[in-house]
Parts: structure tokens; sequence; C-alpha cells
């Protein structure tokens, strides 16, 4: 009875310890979303098709939206929200971004990990 009660509660444990951390990975995509002062902006999911890198940290980067296939040039600086401010946008990448539809200004820019070696 002894061993069983505690298959039950490392069971539990177990449980609980990976829905806490699932959740704490997907808290660091939600707070790019879920800030209070994030603006209103077309969402466009797709890959990198070009990049112009005009300074270290700013880009014009082109999308091509993945439902669509049309072609959207966005650009990133050091306003814009990512994983990682220095990472530099590569062909290919997949991305989810937000942009003002005005002046094609990218709110947030994600992109899929990439392995570092």
């Amino acid at each position: 009875m002894q061993l069983m009660s505690k298959a039950l509660g490392v069971t539990v444990l177990t449980v609980m310890t990976t829905i806490g951390l699932s959740t704490l990975a997907l808290s660091t995509d939600r707070t790019v979303y879920d800030k209070p002062d994030i603006r209103s902006g077309k969402i466009i999911k797709g890959k990198v098709m070009n990049v112009d890198e005009k300074s270290s940290l700013s880009w014009v980067v082109s999308v091509k939206d993945q439902e669509t296939g049309d072609v959207v040039v966005l650009h990133i600086d050091k306003s814009t929200t990512r994983r990682e401010i220095t990472l530099r946008p590569e062909l290919g990448d997949y991305v989810i971004a937000q942009y003002n539809q005005q002046n094609n200004h990218a709110y947030a820019f994600l992109t899929n990990e990439r392995v570092h070696n």
C-alpha cells in the first residue's frame, strides 16, 4: 500500500511539473502579444524570401504569406519586438509578424528556433 501511494505521488508530481514547464515555455511567446501597449495591426505567417540589411539592427525583409502567397515587405528595427534582438533574419526562416499596414513597420517579428553550434 505504501509503495502504491509513493508511485501515485511521483506520478502526480511529474504531471504537475510537466504542466508548469510547458506553461513557462509558452509564456515567452505570449508576452510578445499580451503586452498591454501592443498596437493593432495585421498578422502575417510565412517564409522569409529576401533580407536587405540596413544596419546591424535594421532590416527590410520580404515575407511570403503562407495563406495568400502575397509577398509583404516589412521594416524591422530596434523597436520591433523579437526573441533575440541581435538575431538577423535569414532566408527561409518561418516567421509570424505583426505589422502596421500603412508603413509596413513590424511591431513584432518571431522566427522559428535555430540551432546554434
